[in-house]
C-alpha cells in the first residue's frame, strides 16, 4: 500500500519557481551556527568569510551585508549565548523564589560551558590570545561581562527587596559561578577529566547553592 504522503508527492500538483526566501534573522541564524563550526574546527585565525559562506550556503554579499567583518561574526556569535544563558534571571518576576531562579540559570550555564563544544571554543580563545588579543577581548566584553553584569544587577535587586542578604553583589557573582563552574571547567580544559554527566552538573549546582543560601537565605539585619 502506498502512504498518504507518497501519493501526495508523486501525484499531486507540483510547485515551481523559486524556492521561499528566508528572512534576515534566519539568515543571521545560520551564518552565526555556521561561523561556531568553522571556527572550533579551524580556528578563528585561519577561518575566513568565505569558510562561513560556503558552509552556511550562502553567498559572500550576503554575509557581508550582515556582518561586516570576522569579528563582528564572532561578536554575534558571543551575543547569541548571552540573550540564551542569561534568559531565567531576565524573565525572573519576582514570583520564583531565588533559589528556584538561580537554579535554573546555573543548570542551564554550567550544561552549557562544561558541554565539549564549548571547551573547544574556550580552548579556541585562549590558544587565540597572544595573536589576535581582540578576540579576547570580545570573549571577555560580550560574554564574561555582559553576564556577569546581568547576575549583579539581579543579586542587587534581591537585596533591596529583602529576599537576599548580599553585601557585595559583584563578590556573590564570583563565588557562586566560580563553585560551580570553574573547577571542573579548568580539567576540561587540560583534558584531564572526561565530560560530566548532566545528573552529575545538576548534582553540583545544588551542593552549591545549598552552601550558598546558607548564608544569604535571611537578612541578619532583620529582627528575629
Amino acid at each position: 500500500m502506498v502512504d498518504l504522503m507518497t501519493a501526495v508527492s508523486c501525484c499531486g500538483p507540483r510547485t515551481r519557481g523559486r524556492p521561499k526566501p528566508i528572512s534576515e534573522d534566519e539568515r543571521r541564524g545560520r551564518l552565526i551556527q555556521a561561523a561556531e563550526d568553522v571556527f572550533i574546527e579551524r580556528g578563528y585565525g585561519l577561518a575566513t568569510m568565505d569558510d562561513v559562506s560556503r558552509r552556511a550556503g550562502m553567498s559572500k554579499k550576503t554575509i557581508y551585508q550582515l556582518f561586516a567583518t570576522k569579528q563582528a561574526l564572532f561578536e554575534a556569535l558571543l551575543a547569541q549565548y548571552i540573550e540564551h544563558l542569561m534568559m531565567p534571571i531576565r524573565a525572573d518576576d519576582g514570583t520564583r523564589s531565588p533559589r528556584a531562579v538561580l537554579e535554573e540559570f546555573l543548570t542551564q550555564l554550567a550544561r552549557f560551558v562544561l558541554s565539549p563544544r564549548q571547551v573547544a571554543m574556550n580552548r579556541l580563545v585562549i590558544s587565540e590570545a597572544l595573536r589576535t588579543p581582540e578576540l579576547a577581548q570580545s570573549f571577555m566584553r560580550q560574554a564574561v561581562d555582559r553576564g556577569r553584569g546581568t547576575l549583579i544587577q539581579w543579586f542587587e535587586r534581591q537585596h533591596e527587596r529583602g529576599a537576599l542578604y548580599i553585601e557585595d553583589a559583584d563578590e556573590a557573582t564570583s563565588m557562586l559561578c566560580g563553585f560551580v563552574i570553574s573547577e571542573p571547567q579548568m580539567r576540561l580544559l587540560y583534558a584531564y577529566d572526561a565530560p560530566p554527566t548532566w545528573a552529575m552538573i545538576d548534582r553540583r549546582v545544588r551542593r552549591g547553592l545549598d552552601i550558598f543560601f546558607r548564608g544569604t537565605g535571611a537578612d541578619p539585619r532583620a529582627p528575629a
